[in-house]
């Protein structure tokens, strides 16, 4: 089992390398310039009580992003990129019984908040899936904040890597986040959320079920991350 997951993560890391270009090195020696050094926060959406989207055969959201996330947290220290995750398991980051469930969404997504505003420069990751009505829609698609304006640089680069490894028929550019969700709107670092496909979609709810895809989806983030961090 040991060996597997070593070799998973070479063969994300040798994809990632592919697709920066030897972006790394840069990358490290940019972060350590500066007075403060980057810490990359990883998100893994929803969580504990709050499952996120659901797909068609029962795939919780919330249990691919994890798994997206754990890998995205390898691929970023292997390349020596400080991190941090806001769950590191399946339990929500706050959560009381005796609360609603909107009360307690209210209070995961403001223990997310704290969390990162207590890391000196972060920039937030955070790691979902769609669902939609119309089960043609596919295609991971990048959101960014505009509380800081390397948010959206970040977006566009971790987008055009996610086509580039992942899926070249996808056709989706980085987007503006909605002004209602609640961390784009608070978080002033460079800030986005990666929507890793849809589970509405029959075939690309199979492809996000495969451990394998989410090392590809993870390369293909931690390259986009590279690339902003570097400037290209």
């Amino acid at each position: 089992m040991e060996r597997r997951l070593k070799c998973g993560v070479c063969a994300a890391a040798a994809l990632a390398l592919v697709l920066c270009f030897g972006m790394e090195q840069k990358t490290r020696a940019m972060q350590t310039a500066g007075n403060t050094e980057v810490t990359l926060v990883i998100d893994a959406g929803h969580g504990g009580f709050d499952g996120g989207a659901v797909g068609a055969d029962g795939t919780a959201e919330q249990d691919i992003n994890l798994s997206i996330a754990k890998r995205v947290q390898v691929l970023a220290n292997f390349f020596g990129v400080p991190t941090a995750m806001t769950r590191p398991d399946e339990n929500a980051l706050d959560y009381d019984p005796s609360r609603t469930v909107r009360e307690n969404k209210i209070a995961d997504i403001k223990a997310r908040e704290k969390l990162v505003n207590s890391i000196p420069s972060p920039v937030f990751l955070s790691i979902h899936l769609n669902k939609f009505s119309d089960a043609q829609y596919h295609g991971a698609q990048v959101f960014y904040s505009t509380g800081n304006v390397q948010g959206k640089p970040l977006a566009e680069q971790i987008q055009q890597c996610l086509i580039d490894g992942c899926d070249p028929l996808n056709h989706r550019k980085a987007k503006q986040a909605d002004s209602a969700i609640y961390l784009m709107k608070k978080l002033d670092c460079p800030a986005v959320i990666i929507e890793c496909g849809f589970l509405s979609n029959p075939a690309e709810e199979a492809r996000l079920r495969d451990e394998a895809y989410h090392k590809q989806l993870a390369a293909a983030v931690i390259c986009g991350y590279l690339r902003s961090q570097s400037g290209m």
